[in-house]
């Protein structure tokens, strides 16, 4: 999950205010305002209710993991970390949702560990199926074993492969989703949406979710103002991009929802209005 960009910044005021001696009053205000909102996250995080017992096992034994040997050792192709975990709120407001939508059918775009993809099955219906996408094998593996230390697992179906092929073969197969949860690489997202929304694969009433919509302030801040390594800046572009192709999408109509790292919540536009 990204630092908020506001937290980013106030934590290198503070580190500039103690090495230049700024008086203790000033930095006491500087951590009452990173104090602010780090209780800001941990109070949505406990009033929340609480995750089951196989998603709490799974969140911890993915921040457990040796990600960095497994690097190491070739089984994975870039460098990943249990910052990649939609986490416990995340997880609880993906399983409300897909609850709240009768959904049956999900499709997940980015599985990783299988926070997300075990938070929406524990809402299917008994007959329900997550089919979530993933690029590397040895992740999906570790996937793979975790949910299934879950009743809800046998609801996860896992295709390994380049995301957009995985979809493509989907859309060929005239496979429908009642939702859509994408969070995989950032460079792909529209190229998924496309797929998805020019293959017909959402169904009549269905919901789109796109996490990472702020991308950690690079979606609405101008370079200047991110204070990032050269390579990160390269593409901050790309969420904004991604978020303005939705928004000029004459189909759909969206919200944005500022939770963790933001999440984007698209529909037809015959599902989003009401008759009056």
């Amino acid at each position: 999950m990204a630092q908020s960009p506001v937290k980013r910044h106030l934590v290198k005021l503070l580190e500039t205010a103690k090495t230049r001696g700024v008086p203790e009053d000033i930095q006491t205000q500087i951590q009452t305002c990173i104090d602010c909102a780090n209780a800001l996250d941990d109070y949505c995080d406990t009033i929340t209710s609480p995750s089951s017992e196989a998603m709490k096992n799974l969140i911890t034994e993915t921040e457990t993991h040796p990600w960095k040997q497994a690097h190491d050792e070739g089984k994975t192709q870039w460098m990943v970390s249990s910052r990649m975990l939609s986490g416990a709120l995340e997880g609880t407001f993906l399983k409300t949702l897909a609850g709240m939508s009768n959904a049956k059918r999900v499709l997940e775009v980015g599985l990783f560990t299988g926070c997300g993809a075990l938070a929406m099955a524990e809402a299917l219906p008994a007959d329900g199926k997550v089919v979530t996408c993933e690029l590397s094998e040895y992740v999906g593996d570790v996937a793979r074993k975790l949910v299934d230390q879950s009743p809800h697992g046998k609801k996860i179906d896992i295709m390994i492969g380049p995301a957009a092929e995985s979809i493509q073969q989907l859309a060929t197969e005239g496979q429908q989703f009642d939702m859509v949860f994408i969070d995989a690489n950032k460079e792909g997202y529209i190229d998924y949406y496309k797929i998805i929304m020019d293959n017909d694969m959402l169904t009549p009433r269905g919901t789109i979710l796109i996490d990472n919509a702020l991308h950690g302030g690079q979606a609405y801040l101008p370079k200047d103002k991110l204070q990032l390594d050269e390579s990160r800046i390269a593409q901050s572009h790309v969420m904004r991009e991604f978020n303005d192709y939705v928004y000029n999408d004459n189909r759909v109509n969206q919200v944005m929802v500022p939770i963790r790292d933001g999440v984007m919540m698209i529909r037809r536009k015959e599902a989003f209005e009401g008759e009056a």
